[in-house]
């Protein structure tokens, strides 16, 4: 049976729109597989162009940091995705920023864990008429309140401790691997295999590095930090490793032979620097252009193995 004008036009615009929601118009698609330099050299938009589009979208709140993780592709899009942090609230806007004409892709605000931060400092116990103290809200459990400036200041620390762990993947250099745990550390790798201390992690990563990913180069993105305490941290990071000799049995390897893995790392603070105590990878089985996480918006794939 024929579908009748109006109702056919109807479906045409409402499977266009559908079509839409699901692949955002953007400048510039780069073909699966392009380099990162390719990526680079392909953004008509500068660094400090998307951060100077990105601060105006949020306008009139004043941005006091910006973190950014490089041009990339997100959602097929090339795009600069950035995280803004703010004077006069907690939490953190992530604004992906088109790289081909500057046009804000998308804007989603996350709040700080606990809800909104106050705009002033509130005292811990507050005091009833009948002088009676009463305790503070509750946070969710096993999460511990960090101020927003703690986090302003650790997180670019946490990501360069994650530079240093690409690094010494990338120089096959197995001692300083190790190093970037503690020596207690604890490493489950994408073989399933856990190796407890430093001196364990550095012997399997020594075998790794000669057997499965000799010559390999790897790239870790932060995608997520979360605060339990001033001095602990849970740590998302996508990886993508390439250029191995041969591919782990039961290992995904991609079309454009490339291993990726989602790692979640415990980190905790010493000293100055952030070591891994805790370590767990998985290689990703799906197409990346299918990844979809949950509590990130449809438009952005956040989502940076071993």
């Amino acid at each position: 049976m024929r579908r009748p004008p109006i109702a056919a036009a109807s479906f045409l615009l409402f499977f266009a729109a559908f079509a839409r929601a699901q692949k955002p118009d953007c400048a510039i698609r780069p073909p699966r597989g392009t380099s990162p330099e390719a990526l680079s050299r392909m953004a008509r938009v500068s660094a400090k162009d998307a951060e100077a589009r990105a601060v105006a979208s949020v306008a009139p709140d004043t941005v006091t940091s910006i973190i950014s993780s490089g041009v990339e592709v997100v959602n097929g899009c090339l795009a600069w995705p950035l995280d803004l942090r703010f004077a006069n609230k907690g939490g953190v806007t992530e604004v992906v920023v088109d790289a081909g004409d500057g046009k804000i892709l998308s804007s989603e605000y996350e709040p700080p864990a606990g809800g909104e931060a106050p705009q002033s400092p509130a005292p811990a116990v507050a005091a009833t008429p009948q002088g009676t103290p009463t305790p503070p809200p509750s946070l969710p459990p096993g999460v511990v309140p960090v101020t927003d400036p703690v986090a302003a200041a650790e997180e670019p620390l946490i990501r360069r401790a994650a530079d240093a762990e690409e690094d010494a993947w990338n120089r096959s250099d197995a001692k300083a691997f190790a190093a970037r745990f503690q020596e207690e550390g604890s490493l489950a790798d994408v073989l399933g295999a856990v190796s407890r201390g430093r001196a364990e992690i550095e012997r399997r990563q020594a075998e790794l590095f000669s057997l499965y990913f000799k010559g390999s180069l790897t790239e870790l993105k932060v995608r997520k930090i979360r605060f339990l305490k001033p001095d602990v941290a849970i740590v998302e990071i996508d990886t993508e490793t390439s250029g191995f000799h041969k591919a782990p049995p039961a290992v995904y390897v991609d079309a454009e032979k490339v291993i990726r893995t989602r790692l979640l790392q415990v980190m905790v603070k010493s000293g100055s620097d952030w070591l891994i105590a805790w370590s767990y990878g998985v290689d990703v089985k799906t197409p990346p252009e299918t990844l979809a996480n949950p509590e990130e918006s449809p438009t952005r794939r956040r989502g940076r193995g071993h």
